[in-house]
């Protein structure tokens, strides 16, 4: 297997769909969780966690990621489908598409796929004239979504049919990903268990680097270091990998009880551990709930997923000023995390809102990192309003900007408006309560009110 290239595919779509039966039709060798081994999934009957299986096709080894289709597994879709390269979306002939079958487009494209392979399953069970309906209803879904290339198929896993025409599918979309092998080694973290003997195995995808037994490495955002004693991939022991490939590692001196899905393995010291960040988001065009000051999210990075707050803001010399909503289709916002994570400028970020019922698209949107500075800084407007009482020669009276004479003092050389769009600038103080006076560019009126606009430092720390 050492010459054929790495390409990983995610199996997604709605809950009983038929993507596990699929998976087991095309695979020679099942990983980690794979094939609903979960005991849960087993009980359920059900996916309800990642399950990762592989096969050959011509000259790629292909890793299956099949993701759950049940609605309150939307993380793990999300988290299966930032490590893959293309994807296999699974509908039921019987049931066409479901409010999921969307959700899982949104998700894909949002994590950057544009090429699908759509499986209509349980062919066998309808006529042909149900399979084209089919088809054509998923076009409409599809249009516009932005994918670059879709291929469909049908199958039946009960009689075998079509299976060999999902292989062609997939061989006209393949088109694997150019792999950074230069750079620091970097793998997300899918599962860990302990094996008898040997210790704590993490398995993943490499997205970055090279790895070899005896290597240094370090688990983040916990910080420990550990040393890799062996690697295998897909039971077979290797002495190195690199980016692409999907790898189980033996690290003996990490804790498998303080490791989660999203955690990274990478060279030691490469990593920030961080609580806030900075993203640019392209807002999902079918989420129709407002988008708020303090708003609780999911933030997905990479396969992490945790809760946060989002602080939406507009930059005004160089200030990032917090916005109370936002409605445009591109925004800036401030992500600050429950806990930390393991982050990079430039990752892919997802937002989603777990706190919706599944008839509502709960996909805010999906973006980038710009800023893991640990100097981020917000500023909330603040604005007084006075009102003009006098119009003098060279300037106006102003009453209502300035609580005393103090205040006022301190205040002159700044720049105000009113509510017609008149700008001036404080001159001084005017008696002992406050009055100032202003001269301004343009003629007002008495009576006009001035605005004196201000900006505070804002509180950047979850759920304060």
């Amino acid at each position: 297997m050492k010459d054929l290239v790495p390409v990983h595919i995610g199996l997604v779509g709605h809950i009983d769909h038929g993507k596990t039966a699929l998976a087991k039709a095309l695979s020679e060798k099942v990983s980690t969780a794979g094939l609903d081994r979960h005991p849960q999934a087993q009980e359920r009957g059900i996916t309800i966690d990642l399950g990762f299986t592989m096969f050959t096709l011509n000259d790629y080894i292909v890793t299956l990621v099949d993701a759950p289709g049940h609605a309150d597994l939307i993380r793990s879709v999300v988290a299966g489908a930032s490590i893959i390269d293309l994807a296999i979306l699974v509908v039921a002939a019987d049931e066409g598409p479901k409010i999921q079958t969307g959700e899982h487009i949104v998700i894909l494209r949002s994590m950057g796929i544009d090429s699908m392979v759509v499986v209509i399953t349980k062919s066998d069970l309808v006529r042909p004239e149900r399979l084209s309906a089919i088809k054509h209803q998923i076009e409409q879904i599809t249009q516009g979504a932005g994918f670059r290339r879709v291929e469909y198929t049908q199958v039946s896993t009960k009689t075998g049919a079509g299976i060999e025409q999902l292989k062609e599918a997939l061989r006209n979309v393949i088109e694997p990903r150019k792999r950074d092998t230069g750079s620091s080694f970097l793998m997300p973290i899918d599962h860990v268990f302990p094996i008898k003997g040997h210790g704590t195995v993490v398995t993943g995808t490499i997205q970055r680097g090279v790895i070899a037994t005896g290597d240094k490495v370090q688990i983040m955002p916990q910080g420990a270091i550990g040393k890799v004693r062996s690697l295998q991939t897909f039971g077979e022991a290797k002495v190195g990998a690199c980016a692409g490939e999907r790898v189980g590692i033996n690290v003996p001196e990490l804790s498998h009880d303080s490791i989660s899905r999203g955690d990274y393995l990478c060279l030691p010291g490469s990593l920030s551990r961080i609580s806030i960040m900075v993203a640019r988001l392209d807002r999902n065009p079918l989420y129709r709930e407002r988008i708020t000051n303090r708003m609780i999210v999911s933030a997905t990075v990479a396969m992490a997923t945790v809760t946060a707050e989002i602080v939406p803001f507009e930059s005004i010399n160089n200030k990032r000023v917090v916005l109370d909503e936002v409605d445009d289709k591109q925004l800036e916002l401030t992500v600050l995390l429950h806990k930390p994570l393991a982050v990079e400028k430039g990752m892919r970020i997802l937002l989603t809102r777990t706190d919706l019922p599944p008839s509502k698209m709960r996909i805010i949107g999906a973006g980038t990192v710009t800023d893991i500075s640990d100097t981020i800084v917000l500023h909330k407007r603040r604005k007084r309003l006075g009102t003009v009482t006098r119009l003098r020669e060279d300037d106006a009276l102003v009453q209502g900007l300035a609580s005393s004479k103090r205040v006022a003092e301190a205040l002159i050389g700044t720049e105000v408006y009113t509510t017609k769009g008149v700008k001036g600038v404080i001159r001084s103080p005017f008696g002992t309560r406050g009055v100032v006076s202003i001269e301004f560019r343009e003629p007002v009126s008495e009576e006009d009110e001035v605005i004196y606009e201000r900006f505070v430092t804002e509180d950047v720390t979850f759920g304060c």
